[in-house]
């Protein structure tokens, strides 16, 4: 629930912008001086039932308008069938001159698209103005990730670059296991998880394993353990993309989600389980085996009795698969510019991004003002109540939470930095940062991030029919191979079924584009 809740603060807090830093709040108020404020027209986006104004009303945002002497005019459509819109716009010469959301799927591929079309402003002819998102370009990867094939810019995007292993690791009810032969640090192979996992099962009656958000999400995070997905994937080991079928280790990855399920120790509902149900089962003392929301170790929805602790990565076949971190990935969010907008406009944009990218600003436009949009006092507002749990949950009647309203204002950038530690109050546990250090120091580290590799128009859409059909048929057969409605001595006439649907070719387009990326 709360990762929806998330993505709604995010969604709501787009008025206020979504921001962080430039080159000194000084320099900036230096250029504001007292003569006429610049208009710099914003487009953003909401659900369809929503009103917002068009002008930016928070503490932080007349902030922001004051420091570099801009008027911010917010406008507002829809947030269905962006594409359609933002082409519209542009076609009729009034897209806005700064835009975070750009299309339906928001990716640096599509933004990529609509910039080489003369869309978006190439940011890399214009580095001299940002200097501080040039720092962030100094890394390679970043840089690799958000490019084009001709290594221009179009996305100010957000980085990720604090560790973050919240949805990665698996954790289990150490309160459960006292008395047991099993504890979260004697899981050491894939049979000693299985073992604890039907002891959980038989103690409590009620299956251990429950993950929440359906059938892609069990199999997103059930594959990590055993490095395989349902969907064509990369392989850090062979440093190539392959998929599940391809790969000899399936069939066992199959069989012992088949035999966990005969047994009943994972949920019946795992192919359909929502976020809310998933929540209100751990919450309810049932369910005591997940691989997501590491949060929920200290949150105050849940009982301070259970002791939910880390588990590492299982040996299979004597073989423990290094686990990924969330460190240094890319959002899809991005800031972009108009290209055709008046240079005035242009300027100020830059001006304006530059100057979410100064670390100097972080803390204000992640906390807003003490007293004024957060107090210290109360630990739930310590950052101006990030989540909307906070207001339509156990805390709704709290006096504070109309803080959130009064702040407005979210990080753009660098998500996951000691400052927005603090603004994300339970929600980063500190086992979390000690199991970094574990993975770090003893397990070899972790996995290198899945690189972004993107295709050309003919190619996307060659893969956008050859995949869904594919993903389809492979989904619904592991489904029943998971459920025994299937004989896994069927696995290996499976495997041709799936070849002859056109999967090598899949593959091998997914891996001529990382050829090309690399090359990059």
């Amino acid at each position: 629930m709360k990762l929806r809740l998330w993505l709604l603060l995010l969604s709501i807090s787009i008025v206020s912008l979504l921001l962080v830093g430039c080159k000194g709040t000084e320099k900036a108020s230096e250029q504001g001086g007292d003569g006429e404020k610049q208009k710099l027209s914003i487009l953003t986006t909401w659900e369809i039932s929503d009103v917002r104004p068009s002008k930016d009303e928070t503490k932080v945002g007349q902030w922001l308008e004051k420091e570099l002497n801009m008027d911010m005019e917010l406008v507002t459509i829809p947030g269905e069938a962006i594409s359609t819109k933002i082409n519209s716009l542009a076609a009729s010469g009034n897209l806005p001159t700064l835009l975070l959301k750009t299309s339906d799927s928001n990716s640096i591929t599509e933004i990529n698209k609509l910039g080489e079309k003369g869309v978006f402003l190439n940011i890399t002819d214009y580095l001299d103005k940002v200097p501080n998102y040039a720092k962030y370009l100094e890394d390679n990867y970043v840089r690799s990730e958000i490019s084009d094939s001709n290594g221009n810019i179009y996305g100010f995007t957000k980085v990720y670059t604090d560790g973050n292993i919240m949805y990665t690791t698996p954790i289990i009810r150490q309160d459960l296991l006292e008395g047991s032969e099993y504890s979260n640090t004697s899981i050491k192979t894939i049979e000693d998880l299985t073992g604890a996992l039907e002891y959980l099962t038989e103690k409590t009656g009620y299956p251990a394993w429950v993950q929440r958000n359906g059938y892609d999400s069990f199999m997103e995070k059930s594959g990590l353990l055993w490095n395989l997905s349902n969907k064509t994937f990369y392989d850090y080991e062979q440093d190539k993309f392959t998929h599940l079928i391809l790969e000899s280790r399936a069939k066992d990855y199959i069989q012992w989600l088949k035999d966990l399920r005969t047994k009943n120790v994972i949920h019946p509902d795992w192919a359909i389980m929502t976020d809310e149900t998933w929540e209100g089962i751990l919450a309810s003392n049932n369910g005591f085996f997940t691989i997501d929301r590491m949060s929920i170790i200290g949150d105050g929805n849940f009982s301070k009795e259970f002791n939910w602790l880390p588990v590492d990565y299982p040996q299979i076949q004597g073989k423990a698969f290094l686990q990924p971190n969330q460190a240094k990935t890319i959002s899809t969010t991005s800031w972009v510019i108009n290209a055709k907008a008046d240079q005035k406009e242009i300027d100020k944009a830059l001006e304006f991004m530059n100057f979410l990218y100064d670390e100097n600003n972080h803390k204000t436009l992640t906390l807003g003002f003490e007293d004024e949009t957060y107090t210290t006092e109360d630990p739930n507002t310590l950052a101006g109540i990030r989540w909307l749990i906070q207001i339509y949950g156990e805390n709704a009647n709290n006096p504070n939470a109309e803080l959130l309203f009064t702040h407005g204002i979210q990080s753009f950038t660098r998500l996951q930095t000691p400052i927005d530690m603090q603004s994300f109050p339970g929600t980063y546990p500190e086992v979390m940062y000690a199991q970094i250090d574990h993975i770090n120091n003893d397990l070899g580290g972790f996995r290198p991030a899945t690189p972004t590799v993107s295709f050309t128009t003919e190619v996307q859409e060659k893969l956008a029919t050859m995949e869904n059909a594919l993903n389809t048929y492979v989904d619904q057969n592991l489904i029943q191979f998971i459920e025994g409605k299937r004989s896994m001595d069927e696995w290996n006439k499976f495997v041709d079924e799936v070849e002859s649907k056109g999967l090598l070719d899949i593959v091998e387009e997914y891996n001529t584009a990382y050829s090309e990326y690399k090359a990059k």
